[in-house]
């Protein structure tokens, strides 16, 4: 990170955002609104789609105001110093315990899913020796990896989505009545939580170029996500139904392992899976770019080198000791992780909002 001199477009962060949301959403998305709402899980996208519209209005104005700001600087500037600083340490230590979780489950799944005969600790430490050696450079490398991602990406999960569409069964998504109103809420709460990811994207704030864009592509971000929700519920609840959903370890996965291409390519979810891996890394070295460099503004800090390592060998032993197994980790999610994620990416920067507006900050 020491040549992160320069700055990113708005984008180029919100392809970003957009793929670190990816590999939670399929990993989580389908079972949460499938348990809440069973078949009519595939409205809840829609009940999210007005919160993160709303959201994005709200902030729209902030990043106007604060431009060259990172959410650092800007949470101490509206909150003070003192109250400030307690946030700050807050939402790193949030932010390092969703990255523990999110590394301990993408090699819990890789496990289970792709290579069952490799121990988790050799997944691990593969995945931050690779995430180390990208984080160093900096954001733009990132954001230059995004892009080219981005496009393979879209192709592997377009395609995929037209392929299994045969297989869909239009009765496991209906019926549909007005006493599904209350569960489909309460199923929206899984995609915000994942939603919340978007502050990460604020955390380095202070290298995105803004030049009033953020309001136009972030509506534009909002409606991408939600068509992403929307087809990583309906694919699977389409094909398998509610019922044996929620029996599923991963159920958009598990859905593409129906498709058949002309009888004569099979079991193509080779192609998920490396959409699955490629999602995670941009996820994690995420996570990890956006808490040291948190640490970096609040301690003022020129060489985070040495931090950026010790950071990395924490997690590693964090992810580790988190949970004893993929129960465990399903448990802490949804009782813990989950209403953690809607108060601190989601209620809390309102409120941040809402006393920048009572002292006339924004």
């Amino acid at each position: 990170m020491s040549n992160d001199n320069g700055k990113i477009s708005v984008r180029q962060a919100m392809i970003l955002f957009i793929i670190i949301f990816c590999a939670p959403a399929i990993r989580y998305i389908p079972l949460y609104t499938a348990q809440q709402a069973k078949q009519a899980a595939w409205l809840s996208p829609l009940i999210t789609f007005i919160f993160m519209l709303i959201y994005i209005l709200i902030f729209s104005g902030v990043i106007k105001k604060y431009e060259q700001k990172s959410f650092v600087d800007i949470t101490k500037d509206i909150l003070g110093k003192i109250v400030g600083n307690i946030v700050v340490i807050m939402y790193f230590l949030w932010i390092t315990l969703l990255l523990s979780y999110n590394l301990r489950m993408y090699v819990e799944r890789i496990a289970s899913a792709a290579m069952p005969n490799v121990s988790v600790f050799v997944s691990l430490t593969a995945m931050l020796i690779i995430v180390g050696f990208v984080v160093k450079f900096g954001i733009i490398p990132l954001a230059k990896m995004g892009e080219l991602f981005f496009i393979g990406l879209a192709a592997i999960f377009i395609l995929y989505n037209f392929l299994i569409l045969p297989e869909i069964h239009i009765k496991n998504l209906l019926p549909i009545s007005y006493t599904d109103a209350f569960p489909v809420f309460q199923a929206s709460f899984g995609i915000l939580a994942i939603f919340s990811y978007n502050i990460l994207i604020f955390m380095f704030n202070d290298k995105i170029e803004h030049k009033g864009e953020f309001k136009k592509l972030g509506i534009k971000t909002v409606v991408v996500i939600t068509l992403i929700s929307l087809l990583v519920i309906i694919i699977p609840l389409g094909v398998f139904g509610d019922a044996v959903l929620v029996k599923m370890p991963i159920p958009y996965l598990n859905t593409m392992m129906q498709i058949s291409l002309f009888d004569i390519i099979e079991r193509v979810e080779a192609g998920i899976i490396m959409f699955w891996i490629v999602t995670d890394f941009m996820l994690i070295s995420i996570f990890i770019y956006s808490a040291i460099h948190m640490l970096r503004l609040s301690f003022n800090l020129s060489n985070i080198k040495p931090l950026t390592t010790i950071y990395i060998v924490g997690i590693f032993y964090l992810s580790l000791a988190l949970a004893k197994s993929t129960l465990e980790l399903r448990t802490l999610s949804e009782y813990v992780i989950t209403p953690m994620n809607i108060v601190m990416g989601f209620i809390l920067p309102i409120l941040i909002f809402g006393v920048g507006k009572l002292r006339k900050k924004v």
